[in-house]
């Protein structure tokens, strides 16, 4: 089939806007944040972004909580993480972005369709648009990204790409990383005082190595939470081994610095999910970030743009790299 977009869908009565072709569905929630809701790999027939089976899609007003309302799919978190006071302003949980509704627009050729959405900052005096293409023949999602500063200020931030990704048993995770640090008070599956290790293998607290890209089934009763830093190149990905398909993406890594991963196996709320988030800096705090001096920032006027590609591939039981372009080793 061609490449179609079509906006007269409605999910539980919120608007959906659908981008397809014959290898890529992608479902589009504008009134919910501009949340990407299915990313389909339609050989195989399966949505590749995790959906809370116990919490359905709604709206939620701003300064809502972000993990009770947690439904899934692939958020835009901006311009914190953790709710903060930050300047004298209190930024909500999780930013300002996802919980609003975006304008949109689409456009389409034969050989290409975007959806174009657009959000004011609600408490800073911020834009954020993205362009998102598919193009015909391709299981690739292009995003073009366009932050801009408004104010009269330098706005200091993080910025994270959240797709919740749908993980199975023989699910794993490859990124180009030099080491991951692990947050304080959240030890994860390695267990108490151990703060970082060089990646991909993992020590417990007891001496066990752990290959950390492989992940544990829901039985396992655990979760992992690390900023993955040392990037030798921009891209991310989860694959299901076992049934050769995958979800991957490319990122400018002069913007997204680190890769956090947040994943649970049955060991935060009995969810099965791993969260691979592209982010401008570390740790979750803001302020943190800040002092630490690992954050975003633009001041007064200027403007940040950043072009990503999201993949679906197949074929393949782990990932070596993926191109700007979307192409996957």
């Amino acid at each position: 089939m061609a490449v179609r977009v079509d906006a007269g869908w409605a999910y539980r009565g919120f608007r959906a806007i659908v981008l397809e072709n014959r290898l890529l569905r992608a479902v589009i929630l504008p009134e919910l944040g501009a949340k990407i809701w299915e990313f389909v790999h339609k050989p195989s027939d399966r949505n590749l972004l995790w959906q809370n089976p116990r919490i359905e899609p709604r709206a939620v007003p701003v300064g809502g909580g972000y993990d009770d309302n947690w439904c899934g799919g692939w958020d835009e978190l901006f311009p914190n993480d953790a709710p903060v006071v930050h300047n004298g302003e209190a930024l909500p949980d999780h930013g300002e972005l996802w919980c609003q509704p975006w304008e949109w627009e689409v456009r389409s050729t034969a050989a290409e369709a975007t959806v174009g959405l657009r959000r004011p900052g609600c408490v800073t005096p911020t834009r954020m648009e993205k362009w998102i293409t598919l193009r015909e023949g391709e299981s690739v999602l292009r995003f073009r990204h366009r932050l801009e500063n408004q104010g009269a200020a330098p706005i200091r931030f993080l910025w994270k790409l959240h797709p919740a990704l749908a993980i199975a048993e023989h699910s794993r995770i490859d990124l180009p990383l030099g080491r991951a640090v692990i947050p304080e008070d959240w030890p994860g599956r390695l267990g108490e005082g151990i703060t970082e290790f060089e990646w991909p293998m993992g020590r417990t607290g007891w001496g066990e190595e752990v290959d950390m890209r492989l992940l544990p089934p829901p039985t396992a009763g655990t979760m992992d939470f690390f900023y993955g830093v040392e990037l030798s190149d921009g891209w991310c990905a989860l694959t299901d081994a076992r049934e050769r398909v995958g979800f991957g993406l490319a990122f400018p890594r002069q913007v997204f610095s680190s890769v956090w991963l947040f994943a649970s196996y049955g060991g935060w709320r009995g969810y099965h999910v791993a969260v691979l988030e592209p982010c401008t800096g570390y740790p979750f705090d803001l302020n943190e970030a800040v002092a630490a001096g690992r954050f975003g920032v633009l001041g007064p006027g200027e403007s940040l743009e950043a072009e990503v590609a999201a993949v679906a591939y197949s074929g393949l039981e782990s990932v070596q790299r993926i191109s700007s372009d979307g192409a996957v080793e």
